[in-house]
């Protein structure tokens, strides 16, 4: 069984181990995709914690900041629509920039 993402195998379980799990669980398949799902979802909610009490602090003490958004995805769309946000990617180049000139 391969896992795929965006038509991009991601990696692949062996025969071997799907006949493993097979020991133990009733439907493999069912189980392999509740398990991603819970990793893909419990890493966004992760993530979102940090993001929220960073963000929320920043956007508090901005005076330009009027109000904050209630909802996630709006709050997301606020804060990277900012001119002062930096993805993950971004923030790693300024510091191999900074580490560069050292």
């Amino acid at each position: 069984m391969k896992v795929y993402l965006d038509d991009e195998e991601v990696f692949e379980i062996t025969q071997s181990d799907l006949t493993l799990l097979a020991h133990s669980l009733l439907d493999v398949k069912d189980e392999i995709k509740r398990r991603l799902k819970w990793v893909i979802t419990h890493k966004c909610e992760q993530v979102f914690l940090e993001f929220d009490k960073e963000w929320t602090e920043k956007l508090r003490n901005d005076s330009s900041v009027a109000s904050l958004p209630k909802l996630k995805e709006d709050f997301i769309s606020v804060v990277i629509a900012r001119p002062d946000y930096l993805d993950c990617n971004a923030r790693k180049a300024i510091r191999d920039a900074e580490e560069a000139k050292l």
